[in-house]
């Protein structure tokens, strides 16, 4: 049997460049220091600038992020208590943004 990981992607719409650069850097931090119960608890996590923002199929987002888990309850973790996302939360709180999450 496989392992089921949850993968969560989150895709922003960030109209000014400094900014894109700034979440993705955001991203980086979160990468080295998001911990749960002092270790590192993220499988994955992938964050790219949207190379086709010309194009009408981007809808006008302009980063992509992909997150893996190991479980519901890492990923549950990761929404409500990780102080490492909640940084990045607080500071892209003018930014729009979805995401999705699959089993």
């Amino acid at each position: 049997m496989s392992n089921s990981y949850i993968k969560r992607t989150t895709l922003f719409k960030i109209p000014k460049e400094e900014d894109i650069d700034k979440v993705l850097k955001q991203y980086e931090v979160l990468r080295r220091t998001a911990v749960k119960d002092g270790k590192p608890y993220i499988v994955s996590n992938v964050s790219r600038r949207v190379i086709n923002t010309s194009s009408p199929l981007s809808e006008g987002y302009t980063v992509a992020s992909q997150s893996i888990f190991k479980n519901r309850e890492d990923h549950e973790f990761y929404d409500k208590d990780c102080s490492a996302h909640k940084e990045l939360k607080v500071s892209n709180k003018l930014s729009f943004f979805v995401h999705i999450a699959t089993a």
